[in-house]
């Protein structure tokens, strides 16, 4: 409940939510922080761009209004531009994948009194600024972040968000170096490169490979947890099958795998792709060449996203082991550390790290050779 007094030389005037006979009037509000009749009106009425106060001060006229159960003329305040709102942030509007983080977070928030606006960068780091200009004239409660590379983390960008001093969290794809501003919430990519190269080995594979992409901030970590397995068996991954590529893989991997079939005579039996648009696209290629998955070779890959491999869903004949990502937990832990950062603003961003599940499918299988 939110009290105030003012004296004045003749008498006292309590505001209280507790008296429901009073009608709130914008002059009330105006007295408990002694500000102008019209600031307040300004601030309750007006758009973002015609207030001229600092967003402590919105926020705390906003805050006592809707306490106090003031109503402006257009619309209730609890639903005010900025009032308890979260700004989510993606670079596609399309990916299954997103779209189901997007609507756990969604329900997670709406059940706890936020509304949720979506905006999309395309890629673009441009449009990222344009996003976080918008963000600055909204009275935004909290930021969630998707992105596809760094387009949100540029210098620029990332001087105009931490001026902001609203809680970001960034979902699956974090900034490196990580800004201390920001928390995030992903997928534990180590132990899911562990846990899927676990598997291998106890298929009884010796020989592997590993294919990933350039600019992935999870592939690091993805190739530490293999590395980190192989190791504890007394295996290694040979620096001539690591491989990076882009996002367009078939011509490369084509030539990749050609090269390793005429001059290797240990070529792996076991690929792990970094994700599954490679993984698809490997198994694709193999079978083109004249390798037989998984007969003469397996593979295995992450997140489990074969909806967003369209342009091989007809002619699909094997579906990929691959590490489930944990898309509803990823939703729910990140509107609670955004949450969590709205309630408490000197608290310390956290770094929440989730389990995979390994999900086994006919590209995995003993090996034939060796």
């Amino acid at each position: 409940m939110i009290k105030k007094t003012t004296k004045n030389k003749k008498k006292v005037v309590n505001i209280s939510s507790s008296s429901p006979k009073k009608k709130i009037r914008l002059v009330d509000i105006a007295n408990q922080f002694n500000l102008a009749v019209s600031t307040v009106s300004r601030i309750l009425n007006g758009s973002p761009e015609n207030i001229k106060a600092s967003r402590k001060t919105r926020k705390m006229v906003l805050d006592a209004a809707m306490e106090l159960g003031y109503v402006t003329h257009k619309i209730p305040v609890k639903y005010h531009e900025g009032i308890r709102s979260i700004i989510v942030v993606s670079h596609h509007p399309g990916e299954i994948f997103y779209q189901k983080i997007i609507s756990s977070i969604e329900r997670n928030l709406r059940a706890k009194g936020y509304a949720c606006y979506f905006n999309y960068t395309e890629g673009l780091s441009e449009q990222a600024g344009e996003l976080i200009d918008i963000m600055e004239k909204r009275l935004i409660s909290g930021c969630l972040i998707f992105q596809s590379e760094d387009e949100v983390f540029t210098e620029k960008n990332k001087i105009k968000l931490e001026k902001l001093k609203i809680p970001c969290v960034v979902i699956d794809h974090h900034p490196v170096p990580c800004p201390s501003f920001v928390s995030t919430v992903e997928l534990d990519h180590e132990q899911a490169g562990y846990d899927i190269a676990s598997h291998l080995l106890r298929l009884g594979h010796r020989h592997f490979a590993f294919i990933g992409v350039l600019n992935l901030s999870s592939c690091p970590e993805r190739k530490k947890g293999i590395e980190k397995k192989l190791a504890e068996a007394g295996l290694k991954l040979e620096p001539k099958f690591i491989v990076d590529i882009d996002y367009i893989p078939q011509m490369q991997l084509s030539d990749v795998f050609s090269s390793w079939a005429a001059k290797e005579k240990n070529f792996p039996t076991a690929i792990i792709t970094v994700h599954d648009l490679i993984g698809y696209a490997a198994l694709n290629v193999l079978e083109n060449i004249g390798f037989s998955v998984p007969k003469d070779i397996s593979i295995a890959s992450f997140d489990d996203r074969v909806e967003m491999i369209p342009w091989c869903l007809d002619n699909l004949k094997l579906s990929l082991t691959s590490i489930r990502q944990p898309i509803e937990e990823i939703g729910q832990e990140a509107g609670n550390e955004l949450i969590a950062r709205i309630n408490h603003p000197q608290r310390k961003p956290k770094h929440v790290r989730l389990k995979g599940k390994l999900i086994i499918r006919d590209s995995t299988a003993k090996p034939n050779r060796f």
